[in-house]
């Protein structure tokens, strides 16, 4: 593995640490929408205010979040196509997932066709 490989293996883990909580992703979706302030965020998230201190901490440093003036915060852009990429990459994998329930159930439906069609020209 190359050192550019190593370096963006850790920035992934690092990113994927901070959005690995349920809190943290829930502040970064409703950041999505529009900027919001601390007080904001405590409503949102029913969490403890050192608790949720210490999420925003967590999406700051790895630059997901900004703090902006009078104590309210909105997404990065890194963090806004972050949660895009994530969109897409859901969207494409359920889809995926679809096309390949109606590709079984398509077979399903014709199995019998093709048993007796196999049957038939044998005799």
């Amino acid at each position: 593995m190359t050192d550019k490989h190593l370096m963006l293996g850790k920035e992934t883990v690092k990113i994927a640490k901070a959005l690995a909580n349920e809190s943290r992703f829930t502040i970064l979706t409703q950041l999505y929408t529009k900027p919001l302030t601390f007080k904001k965020l405590k409503e949102v998230t029913g969490l403890e205010k050192s608790a949720l201190a210490n999420n925003m901490s967590k999406l700051s440093d790895v630059g997901l979040i900004e703090k902006s003036q009078h104590g309210i915060y909105t997404i990065a852009s890194d963090g806004k196509k972050l949660l895009e990429a994530l969109e897409t990459f859901i969207k494409t994998s359920n889809e995926c997932k679809r096309k390949f329930k109606i590709a079984q159930a398509q077979h399903q439906i014709m199995k019998p066709f093709l048993e007796r069609h196999i049957i038939d020209t044998k005799k």
